[in-house]
């Protein structure tokens, strides 16, 4: 009997993503992003291009520190995966808040992810002044 299960390149690219996030290394979650990759916060209410991300990204890490806990991931059709967590973030100089819910959809195409839309609560947290305006 053969129980060897293979894990879907969906949930490798999520992972992946999830643990270059955790390193802060963006160079090695543009790899993971494909080259129309989009991005949409509920913060923001805005689809965000993969170099708009990334802009954005580099100005955030510079005042703010996110780390997701409690992870789980589910498969979904369409290559598609649901991602629920926890969010431990700190501002500097707006403050912190512990345990913010997040559910995330990510789209992929192999190995990589093609779209991200991030759910949370916004007014749970201190003002952000580095997210792209119109």
């Amino acid at each position: 009997m053969n129980d060897i299960t293979t894990t879907p390149d969906s949930i490798i690219a999520v992972e992946r993503w999830n643990a270059f996030w955790g390193a802060r290394d963006l160079a090695g979650m543009k790899t993971v992003a494909s080259d129309d990759f989009i991005q949409w916060h509920a913060t923001v209410r805005k689809n965000l291009t993969k170099d708009e991300e990334f802009d954005m990204l580099v100005e955030a890490l510079k005042v703010m520190h996110i780390t997701f806990k409690d992870i789980r991931l589910t498969p979904m059709s369409n290559d598609t995966v649901l991602q629920q967590c926890l969010g431990d973030i700190a501002i500097e100089g707006a403050g912190s808040r512990s345990d913010v819910p997040f559910a995330m959809v990510f789209h992929t195409r192999g190995q990589q992810i093609t779209r991200c839309d991030e759910y949370m609560d916004g007014m749970s947290l201190p003002p952000i002044a580095f997210t792209p305006t119109d």
